[in-house]
């Protein structure tokens, strides 16, 4: 959806609408699954030399869990969304569709847990996440080389 400079007066512009599910346009195997329209409520200004955007996003997903990798809906919500784009000399307009795209991705959560996001759920891998995480707290093993040895001995 391209929004032209000249269409934006002064005290700015709203807009409010929705796309559907497949302007994300991922991989059948990406584990973010859009499974709805995602809905955009947006206010833009056009400066010099940036437009900014400042509204609410919002839309239904299926998120892979990070540790079982069974998908779980999730419904995305970002209240306060803002972004920025620099203006190019001579720019006379930019594609809505696409900052709210990758807005969407940007701010989904990179590391999800099913019963982080699921009232009730469980996951069915959570015992050895939880038993894994309480390794990697124990003192570290000598028998293991020190990967980050390097860094801490470099000097400036």
């Amino acid at each position: 959806m391209d929004v032209f400079l000249s269409d934006i007066p002064e005290e700015g512009l709203h807009l409010e609408g929705e796309f559907p599910a497949s302007i994300f346009d991922l991989p059948a195997d990406d584990p973010i699954r859009p499974s709805g329209p995602v809905h955009y409520e947006a206010t833009l200004f056009a400066f010099e030399e940036v437009i900014t955007v400042h509204g609410r996003l919002r839309g239904p997903f299926d998120l892979q869990c990070g540790a079982c990798l069974e998908y779980f809906p999730y419904q995305a919500d970002f209240p306060d969304w803002s972004s920025e784009i620099d203006r190019e000399p001579d720019q006379e307009s930019f594609d809505l569709e696409t900052i709210v795209r990758e807005d969407f991705l940007l701010n989904l959560p990179a590391h999800p847990r099913c019963d982080e996001y699921v009232e009730g759920r469980v996951c069915p891998k959570a015992d050895l996440v939880e038993e894994f995480s309480e390794e990697a707290g124990d003192e570290a093993d000598p028998t293991r080389p020190n990967v980050w040895g390097a860094l801490d001995d470099w000097k400036q």
